[in-house]
């Protein structure tokens, strides 16, 4: 025990040594700093022979301080980012208090995300009640308890931080009857009560995968109810249609009439990346802190990546143009000569956040044996996703001849297939499905 203690103290003392000269080199340390330096000193020494806390305690306390001041005390914070904007922009003020309660959620998903693996019925305890169910349903398909139940809580905190800024009206969608048999998360629809923006909101993309400690995400897309709908909807089906309803109809929108739209990833860290409408931010949550500070300043995706993102578990069901796109990719037949590496992590909003940062293409093309429309919902997946992507200077396809950010969902749940990376890929694979994307002018980068 003794020695034990003797060591941890060297440790500390050693790992002292080693912070002070780094951060205060003693060339270049002046009078007052090393002063500073040795009053430090006496009060750890005075704290290690006279503390009676914990020593594990001690020494973690003395080794995270110095780092938080380090890294977090020059970075600009989500608050006073979001702050600037609506000072800037008043205009944007509804904007700002819609990313407030985005970013308060967040912080409280990520939180649910990482204790997913603590949550779960003890198969010991033997308590009788509700949670029998519970419990039942977990032990017969626990991936599918983690899934649910991070599904419901995490629909719950999104819509509850939305309340709380008092300036959003909010409903969840009904279930598609054609859908029965799939998943559908629980999407939110936010309206803003002061002005005409409304939201289209995922709360938790890739909720299977968090039982597994793989990364998930939230997806937002914000529009603006343009005066035109509003005037059809009061003088034609107001008559017929709930208020419910109307809110749904307002966000069947192209992704390309997007006012902001991002992502929160949940991984090794958490990022919130967004853009409104001009450049692409990206903020990492300080679990120090519990602060997003800017780590991604003006986000741009490289002209041309290395990797292809896909699951080709459906390659069988592909069209034979896609295939040989692939096939081109893997042996280095392609536009840059050189051989492409396979990344597919199986969680939307990981993939294209990885194919944002290193460039690069993701897909999920139709296929003719499961998913003839692909497999990824449109309006509340993967057009906030491409709208993003898009103002960070990459192209988003359907694969039919159509830029992603000019179809219209006519349902909420509506699918379609999707190609979105950097321009050069994405333009090498038009090459290959023989196709040219038509997209609007508004589409272009502003």
């Amino acid at each position: 025990m003794f020695l034990s203690g003797l060591l941890l103290h060297v440790a500390v003392l050693l790992q002292m040594s080693a912070t002070w000269a780094w951060q205060s080199p003693v060339t270049t340390t002046s009078t007052t700093a090393r002063q500073r330096q040795h009053h430090q000193q006496q009060q750890v020494f005075h704290r290690l022979s006279s503390t009676t806390a914990p020593l594990d305690e001690l020494y973690y306390s003395f080794i995270e301080a110095p780092l938080q001041t380090q890294i977090s005390a020059n970075r600009i914070t989500l608050t006073r980012y979001l702050d600037q904007v609506a000072k800037d922009n008043p205009d944007l003020q509804d904007m700002v208090s819609l990313l407030g309660a985005v970013k308060m959620a967040c912080k409280t998903i990520s939180n649910l995300v990482n204790r997913a693996g603590l949550v779960y019925p003890d198969d010991d305890d033997e308590q009788g009640g509700e949670d029998d169910d519970i419990h039942k349903d977990y032990t017969v398909d626990g991936r599918y308890y983690s899934m649910q139940r991070l599904d419901q809580l995490s629909t719950i905190v999104l819509k509850n931080a939305l309340k709380y800024t008092g300036k959003c009206e909010v409903t969840q969608p009904e279930r598609n009857p054609h859908d029965v048999a799939e998943h559908q998360p629980g999407v939110l629809i936010a309206k803003s009560i002061d002005s005409n923006y409304v939201a289209c909101l995922d709360p938790l993309d890739g909720s299977g995968n968090a039982d597994a400690s793989i990364c998930t995400g939230t997806v937002f897309g914000v529009f603006e109810e343009s005066d035109n709908n509003q005037e059809d909807t009061h003088d034609i089906v107001e008559s017929t249609m709930s208020q419910k309803d109307k809110l749904v109809e307002s966000v069947l929108q192209p992704a390309k009439n997007m006012k902001a739209a991002g992502y929160c990833l949940y991984s090794s860290a958490t990022v919130l990346v967004f853009t409104l409408g001009d450049t692409v931010q990206g903020f990492t949550l300080d679990p120090q802190i519990n602060e997003f500070v800017l780590t991604h300043k003006n986000l741009k995706i490289p002209s041309r990546g290395n990797v292809y993102s896909c699951n080709e578990a459906n390659s069988e069901g592909w069209d034979a143009s896609y295939k040989d796109y692939l096939l081109a990719l893997k042996y280095g037949r392609g536009q840059t000569g050189k051989r492409y590496a396979h990344r597919y992590v199986g969680s939307m909003v990981g993939d294209i956040h990885r194919t944002l940062l290193y460039g690069g293409i993701f897909g999920y093309p139709s296929d003719t044996m499961d998913h003839p429309d692909g497999n990824l919902q449109l309006l509340y997946k993967t057009a906030p996703m491409a709208f993003v992507v898009h103002k960070a200077g990459g192209r988003c396809i359907d694969g039919r001849g159509n830029s992603l950010l000019d179809v219209r969902p006519n349902r909420v749940h509506q699918k379609s297939p999707c190609f979105i990376g950097s321009p050069d890929d994405v333009n090498e694979l038009e090459t290959f499905l023989g196709r040219t994307t038509h997209s609007s002018p508004a589409n272009s980068l502003s």
